[in-house]
């Protein structure tokens, strides 16, 4: 037994960014199974195998440690609510999502980005899971974006794309959440708070122009991912936003460091940068930050 502390041990598995998937059978009365899994790898190409791995807590672990054929849906994008469905539920999952069968009766989660129907190759029982290996029968795939999922939270790459792209080609003005200490960097007003920004420099992307302002304000930070991308209404141009983070306040002129639990009271210049605001915030307090595409009345958060 070993002296780790468990939860540590399973963030730290968690910071590998994997995909998402539905492992599927069906028992030898006829009971249809699934779980949630981004434990999926493809082991070998002749013969073609993949690697799923149950638990052995898994309510249906007999039907899986005892099938003859499983399937495994790799989920799109847009399929978070059934990767929650089949992770959490405990009422009839296959009754929540849409799916067929493939020529075994194994069900597949229509939309996935791929499917992968097989036999069972070999089980091997490993600590409190089973290596259940699968050669692969029939297998389709499509051009989708998969469902991505890191550090408990998902992300989504094309959103991410369409956020790096609106950023790079589209925006007026860039901008950062700065993070400093347990602090937001705020930029002074007559109208009120709002977050270091600027205007996009000639022949520089959205994320050089940002380090560029940055360094002008003799502010050192290591800029992260894209946190909100939106259209202004009065202009017509998108902004971006990019989180950051920086572990030396400086004083500067206009500005402001103020501790994020106290966040709630202050004052901002526009609605679209309290909605921000408030979401980092809260999203801060989850310890998992989303990605906004939209304006400002509406958009994507994933």
């Amino acid at each position: 037994m070993s002296n780790f502390d468990v939860r540590e041990l399973r963030n730290a598995f968690g910071s590998f960014m994997t995909g998402v998937t539905i492992v599927t059978a069906v028992s030898k009365t006829g009971e249809k199974v699934g779980f949630t899994a981004n434990s999926f790898t493809s082991v070998s190409m002749d013969p073609p195998l993949l690697l799923v791995c149950p638990a052995v807590r898994l309510s249906s672990y007999d039907i899986f440690e005892s099938c003859d054929h499983f399937a495994v849906s790799v989920l799109a994008e847009d399929q978070q609510h059934a990767s929650n469905t089949f992770a959490g539920s405990k009422d009839d999952r296959f009754a929540e999502v849409e799916w067929h069968v493939d020529e075994f009766g194994t069900p597949l989660i229509d939309g996935a980005v791929a499917h992968f129907s097989c036999s069972s190759f070999q089980k091997v029982e490993a600590g409190d899971h089973l290596l259940l290996m699968g050669k692969v029968e029939q297998f389709s795939s499509n051009e989708k974006f998969g469902l991505g999922y890191a550090k408990g939270g998902y992300f989504s790459l094309g959103m991410e794309h369409k956020a790096e792209e609106i950023a790079h080609d589209q925006c007026a003005q860039v901008g950062a959440l700065l993070e400093c200490n347990g602090k937001l960097l705020l930029r002074k007003s007559d109208e009120g708070f709002s977050l270091p920004q600027g205007k996009m420099q000639p022949d520089m992307s959205s994320l050089q122009t940002l380090k560029s302002m940055l360094t002008s304000l003799d502010l050192t930070a290591e800029v992260g991912q894209v946190f909100s991308v939106y259209e202004k209404s009065t202009s017509g141009n998108f902004v971006a936003f990019y989180r950051a983070e920086s572990t030396i306040e400086k004083d500067i002129e206009g500005y402001e460091y103020v501790a994020i639990e106290a966040l709630s009271d202050v004052v901002f210049a526009s609605s679209d940068i309290t909605s921000m605001v408030n979401r980092f915030v809260h999203e801060k307090s989850n310890g998992v930050f989303r990605l906004y595409v939209g304006n400002e009345l509406e958009g994507d958060v994933r």
